[in-house]
């Protein structure tokens, strides 16, 4: 949410996943607001309370290989690139031993 006129510029959260402690974390921006750290202070805000509200075990996320600021943004924040899916997206994961 933009401060100064309390409007809501994106979004994010846990999606799926919860099976086995792990949970899909995913989010929206609008593009405008882009580069100004909105995000990735929301998602460590995220992880925080996955980690010790949930308890989850893994966090993970998806992206299409295009998304570079994406990427950016979850490597930023400590997650690895594990795979390419067969759908043609790139999963990043969190793994918590």
């Amino acid at each position: 949410m933009e401060n100064k006129s309390g409007k809501m510029v994106g979004t994010c959260g846990y999606y799926r996943g919860f099976e086995q402690g792990a949970g899909e974390l995913g989010c929206v921006l609008l593009s405008q607001y882009c580069g100004q750290g909105l995000m990735n202070s929301a998602l460590e805000l995220a992880i925080t309370f996955g980690l010790q509200t949930m308890n989850l075990k893994r966090i993970w996320a998806a992206t299409t290989p295009q998304n570079k600021k994406a990427i950016q943004l979850l490597e930023r924040l400590g997650l690895k690139k594990t795979r390419d899916t067969e759908d043609g997206e790139v999963e990043f994961d969190l793994v918590i031993t």
